[in-house]
């Protein structure tokens, strides 16, 4: 019965029946008051409605009945201002957002969302690598939508992620030479080779500070190897232009250019290039990005170590 109220809500709420959902949910309660799956959607109703105090109550139980926070239940609180903004969204979440988007992936980026970002990326490596790439690196892999672009300019490719669901779907093609599973922080810091070239298409918007990872990038590539990633940009009116990154209602992040720039520079990368361009269409509209390409410089410092709260070492999976 209550599987079959949270079916209906659901309905309502892609009808625009916010009022009408919420209503049912609450009534679903009554029958399983601690289902996490009816806490979260019951928070997440409360917060559009601008039941602030409500939807932290819910939030806040759902994460006292769970181990893990495979819901986002921390980001939606930092949203609603009743807890920090974290500096990245828990490894839990992600990977359960894209184990269960696996299946549905592909056509929902490419058909639904006109997802742009690994032709973008694309183009951009041809430019500057005509003789061939080398090894590369295919960061946040996913299904394999940049890989299977690059994979004939590629000695090597190797993929890694953090959703076992995603692996599976990039496993299929049989483009890569390596995929990882694991933390891409971690992998950076121990990686099982040098590249030539690191790709992370709508990767790093999971993160918010972003020094670890430049400083991963900067320890992962051979010294004058490059890396092409994409940010969502970071709209600001209204708000601070001084403000670098942001947690939006979509629980990833926004990044400003300028703060991109100031952490390629803190790990010693040098910022060859940097773009604007619509990534993909987010509920009807444009979503812009930038787009970065950063070297390793060819002589100089070593790249400094950085902390070493990362997670486990990425697990070799094929």
């Amino acid at each position: 019965m209550a599987d079959r109220r949270v079916g209906y809500a659901r309905a309502l709420l892609d009808q625009g029946d916010l009022e009408g959902a919420l209503s049912l949910l609450e009534q679903t309660r009554e029958i399983a008051p601690d289902w996490p799956d009816l806490l979260i959607l019951t928070g997440e109703t409360q917060a559009k409605l601008g039941l602030r105090e409500e939807a932290v109550v819910s939030f806040r139980r759902y994460l006292e009945i769970t181990d893990e926070d495979r819901h986002g239940a921390m980001l939606h609180l930092a949203l609603l201002g009743a807890a920090p903004q974290p500096d990245m969204t828990q490894t839990p979440y992600v990977q359960a957002l894209f184990d269960d988007f696996a299946g549905r992936f592909e056509r929902s980026l490419l058909q639904d969302l006109a997802y742009q970002g690994p032709a973008l990326i694309a183009d951009i490596i041809d430019s500057g690598a005509p003789d061939g790439l080398g090894s590369v690196l295919d960061l946040g892999c996913g299904t394999g939508l940049i890989g299977e672009r690059l994979r004939r300019h590629c000695a090597w490719l190797d993929g890694v992620d953090l959703s076992e669901g995603m692996l599976e779907k990039a496993r299929a093609k049989k483009i890569y030479d390596g995929l990882y599973q694991g933390d891409i922080a971690a992998f950076l810091y121990n990686p099982p080779r040098l590249y030539d070239w690191i790709v992370a298409g709508d990767v790093l918007n999971y993160v918010g500070a972003l020094d670890q990872v430049m400083t991963g990038l900067g320890m992962a590539l051979h010294s004058g190897g490059r890396a092409v990633f994409t940010v969502e940009a970071l709209d600001t009116t209204g708000g601070a232009e001084s403000e670098v990154m942001r947690l939006l209602p979509t629980l990833r992040y926004g990044h400003s250019a300028d703060y991109v720039r100031a952490m390629a520079a803190a790990a010693r990368l040098t910022v060859l290039d940097q773009r604007t361009e619509v990534l993909r269409q987010e509920a009807g509209k444009p979503l812009s990005g930038h787009i970065f390409t950063v070297q390793r410089p060819l002589a100089g410092a070593a790249v400094s170590a950085g902390p070493n709260d990362l997670d486990p070492e990425p697990r070799i999976i094929s």
